[in-house]
């Protein structure tokens, strides 16, 4: 069993730290409101995201039974809502004092996230199916390796929202900031892409 935790901690940290849906939004809206602003969807975030894990380690035998029957509609939601995160990030300009909080920006949009996408739901599926010697058994196990899953994941989108927040200053210039824009638009595209495809 113990000859699991390694393969296990390098599978959380190589899905929670890639791009994908929570890290490029998360770093998108840390440009345009900086840490604190985006404090909210983060915490939407890890909270959808512990939802969907322990929903993932109490209902593995169900999910991978029933998959099929609703991926490819998860899928394409996924992809529809990828696909105007990376139109909105054209639509918006760079943060301003005082600007309000839009519902997007918010709580509920992080939370709402993870149930449209695909990467997060996968990965919740596979993570317990894989390692269910070591993450599943009890409630007990489910709990703790669910909460220790979402810190790890919070850590990631934090860090890709300072990443965004750092970036702000220099993306003040209209022509950096368009550039920044079409990079984290463009890995949303392959993102939704690659899901589109498989």
């Amino acid at each position: 069993m113990n000859e699991l935790i390694a393969p296990c901690i390098g599978y959380v940290v190589l899905m929670v730290f890639t791009p994908g849906p929570n890290n490029v939004s998360a770093s998108a809206l840390g440009l345009r409101m900086g840490y604190r602003g985006s404090l909210p969807y983060l915490l939407g975030i890890a909270t959808g995201f512990l939802l969907l894990l322990l929903s993932g380690g109490l209902l593995t035998e169900f999910l991978a039974r029933n998959y099929s029957l609703i991926s490819r509609w998860l899928k394409w939601i996924g992809v529809l809502y990828m696909a105007w995160l990376a139109i909105s990030l054209f639509i918006d300009s760079p943060k301003k004092q005082g600007r309000p909080v839009s519902f997007r920006d918010g709580y509920v949009a992080g939370f709402l996230l993870q149930f449209v996408n695909p990467k997060g739901i996968l990965f919740g599926i596979t993570l317990f199916t894989s390692f269910s010697a070591i993450l599943t058994g009890s409630l007990g196990r489910i709990l703790v390796s669910s909460v220790l899953v979402a810190a790890i994941s919070f850590t990631s989108v934090s860090t890709w929202n300072l990443v965004g927040s750092a970036l702000s200053g220099i993306l003040a210039r209209p022509s950096f900031h368009l550039a920044f824009n079409v990079v984290m638009a463009l890995l949303l595209v392959y993102s939704s892409v690659s899901i589109a495809l498989h």
